[in-house]
């Protein structure tokens, strides 16, 4: 059964989606498939605060991998025939950086789009490699900025402050299932499974929070507090089951006393 923060966002990637649509529409720009391509790739994720990060990894990564592509273009501009050792260059380095994050994924697929075209304009007789750069820059810039303007003036934060708490809460139910699944059978080998699963448990969480100040702003609001005092009680029961397995006993009791608490709230 979806949240109810899910349902609002699959409405609101949906109005995002449609008006890049109009965009590239009424513009009527040859180059504008790459508003839509972006804003579609930037929304695609239902969480906000992974759009957010994606959205300004998506910006930095292109802006980067452009400033590369426009080297690469001039240097081959004049030496045509070294695409073959830029390529392979470019390969080897993709096979490194791809995996790395989504920033340097797409530098990496700017720099290889763009070398692809550049090769099918050879050898240079137009202006069209450089323009397909720029073409690429602003159509990737305006859908990032569609999905910010929306997100930020439109949409408003309070689906993200609801999607925040939804985290918080589910990642506490984790944390109060994992301490009582370590009292039901406290051994050393359960407290390293136990802490494993916490870790694992937070990731989503941990990502929130460190995307709050995209998504609100700089203050601290009421929610990415909750989200951080789960975090802290996470954080001090991984100490307790790694640093202290075997007296960390009494104090899981007092630790999912605690977490029972906030639950109940």
């Amino acid at each position: 059964m979806q949240s109810v923060a899910t349902k609002t966002r699959v409405s609101q990637i949906t109005i995002l989606v449609a008006i890049s649509f109009l965009f590239y529409e009424y513009t009527n720009w040859q180059e504008g498939i790459w508003v839509v391509i972006s804003t579609v790739v930037v929304a695609g994720p239902f969480s906000t605060f992974l759009s957010f990060e994606k959205a300004k990894n998506r910006f930095l990564g292109t802006l980067v991998g452009l400033i590369f592509a426009s080297g690469v273009e001039y240097y081959l501009r004049f030496n045509p025939s070294q695409l073959p050792v830029v390529a392979l260059i470019i390969a080897f380095i993709a096979g490194f950086m791809a995996t790395k994050s989504y920033r340097y994924f797409i530098i990496i697929v700017t720099l290889c789009t763009c070398l692809g075209y550049t090769y099918m304009n050879m050898p240079y007789t137009t202006f069209a490699p450089m323009s397909f750069l720029i073409d690429r820059a602003i159509g990737v810039f305006v859908g990032v900025l569609i999905f910010f303007v929306m997100q930020k003036f439109v949409f408003g934060d309070n689906n993200s402050k609801l999607e925040l708490l939804e985290e918080s809460y589910e990642t506490l139910g984790k944390l109060q299932k994992t301490l009582l699944e370590y009292k039901e059978n406290s051994t050393l080998t359960t407290a390293y499974k136990c802490s494993a699963d916490i870790f694992a448990n937070t990731k989503d969480l941990k990502s929130y929070v460190s995307t709050a100040n995209l998504v609100f702003g700089v203050g601290v609001n009421q929610e990415t507090r909750y989200a951080k005092q789960v975090l802290t009680l996470n954080n001090r029961a991984t100490r307790l089951l790694i640093d202290e397995p075997t007296v960390a006993l009494s104090r899981i009791d007092q630790l999912l006393h605690i977490v029972t608490l906030k639950l109940a709230r």
